[in-house]
């Protein structure tokens, strides 16, 4: 009985890291997306010259390291979360 309400803990654990784990990678893209249009509304004013050039590139690169941390974590998150579920239905089977 008592691993029964272990595994279901387990199982529910996974659940939760997995959803963390969506909602931080949703809130990195969305900081991506306005760090973009932050820093084109100030390379929409500028002339152009080396100075927009390397502006456009730090947009971009900026975005890029957002994008990838998000996809990192939301990675990570959902293996660790499917590795709880897993050995939570295990422990469940042979409960």
């Amino acid at each position: 009985m008592t691993e029964r309400w272990i595994s279901t803990l387990i199982i529910l654990t996974g659940v939760v890291a997995a959803s963390v784990g969506l909602l931080v990678a949703i809130s990195r893209l969305r900081a991506a997306g306005r760090a973009y249009r932050k820093i084109g509304a100030f390379y929409d004013t500028m002339s152009d010259g080396w100075s927009s050039w390397f502006l456009g590139g730090f947009s971009s690169l900026t975005v890029g390291t957002h994008w990838l941390w998000a996809m990192a974590t939301l990675a990570l998150s959902m293996g660790v979360g499917l590795w709880f579920v897993v050995c939570g239905l295990q422990l469940f089977r042979h409960a």
